[in-house]
């Protein structure tokens, strides 16, 4: 981590700046290794492998479900998150960013955060336009991403909660958080952690599923068939679940990627509506199954929920478009105007 980078943290649990208390720069003016203390409070925070490293929140209830799911995606990242780059996967998520307008997310001038960049696949994407972004996530993924960044001088990655964020309030530009809040304990509460670190008229981008509310009685049984089987595999052990995965892919490959690929000019609204059409390689219909029946928790909206999901946030401006789930993003208030005095001059209150 280079230590400018340094200067965009903050202690998760006081907000407090953080200093560098050991650990020396070794070339341009990264570090290694070193630790982050508190200027507040007896809090110390290690950098290892050249990633600061945060806490889970300490919450009961909270705190056990966080941690299975960081469980989950250390066995997803390890697995599939150097392939996902290297290969040039042909990833669903690549479509849900063309939604985006890339003035909400791109610019040399803003600071944006990737929350639960995994891997690292979209963030590399996000920093190719030379935007200085962060990417954070619980799980190991940090460990590919970090690989895959490092030698960019706009990115920086942080492991943590996304309960308990070690990044100063009002500091990013844009937040992008696709196929995240849905997995949280609770995600309205993951939703106001990230506005809390937004600067006023700033936008925040999620990817959430839809809950089918509005579908055909086929596809909303088929929905319930198969959370009720997520269920239980999201209790096996990540290797044997994996191992499962394959045994399904010649038949989702059968029945869905081929199919797919077969219609996409002759039926395109048909197209649209059948799963797994994104690719017919079976390491990604692997991955992508894993996806599905690995997460311990997953929670669904309707369209109406994501504007009330948004709006109790206080997020303005809100934006949904459709892509086998809601791709949507809100803006944080504007700054209010300096309130006057009787005199006509901007009180020192409304200047702080």
């Amino acid at each position: 981590m280079r230590v400018s980078f340094i200067d965009y943290l903050a202690c998760p649990t006081c907000h407090s700046e953080l200093a560098l208390i050991n650990g020396e720069p070794k070339t341009s003016n990264h570090i290694e290794e070193g630790t982050l203390s508190c200027r507040r409070r007896p809090a110390q925070y290690p950098i290892r492998r050249g990633i600061p490293r945060f806490p889970l929140a300490n919450e009961q209830g909270t705190q056990s479900k966080t941690l299975h799911t960081q469980r989950t995606y250390n066995f997803t990242w390890r697995r599939f998150g150097h392939r996902e780059i290297k290969q040039d996967w042909e990833k669903d998520s690549y479509q849900y960013t063309e939604k985006v307008p890339q003035s909400l997310i791109s610019g040399t001038a803003k600071l944006g955060l990737d929350a639960g960049c995994g891997g690292g696949a979209d963030l590399l994407r996000l920093a190719a336009n030379g935007t200085p972004i962060g990417g954070v996530d619980v799980s190991d993924g940090v460990e590919t991403a970090y690989r895959a960044t490092h030698h960019l001088a706009n990115v920086f990655i942080v492991q943590a909660d996304i309960h308990h964020l070690p990044f100063r309030p009002h500091i990013f530009d844009f937040i992008y958080s696709f196929g995240v809040l849905h997995h949280l304990p609770d995600p309205a509460r993951g939703l106001h952690e990230l506005v809390r670190l937004l600067k006023p008229d700033c936008p925040l981008l999620t990817y959430l599923y839809e809950d089918f509310g509005d579908r055909s009685s086929l596809e909303r049984w088929t929905l319930s068939l198969v959370g009720g089987v997520r269920k239980f595999t999201a209790r096996l052990p990540p290797a044997l679940l994996h191992s499962f995965c394959w045994l399904l892919v010649p038949f989702v490959w059968a029945l869905c990627a081929v199919p797919a690929r077969l219609l996409r000019l002759a039926a395109p609204r048909l197209v649209e509506r059948i799963p797994f059409r994104h690719t017919l390689k079976w390491s990604v219909l692997v991955s992508d199954l894993f996806d599905r029946f690995a997460p311990p928790l997953e929670r669904r909206f309707s369209h109406r929920g994501v504007i009330r999901l948004y709006e109790q946030a206080g997020l303005g401006r809100v934006e949904i478009h459709r892509y086998r789930g809601w791709v949507s993003w809100g803006f944080t208030p504007s700054a209010p105007s300096p309130k006057p005095t009787e005199t006509g001059e901007v009180s020192e209150e409304s200047r702080q």
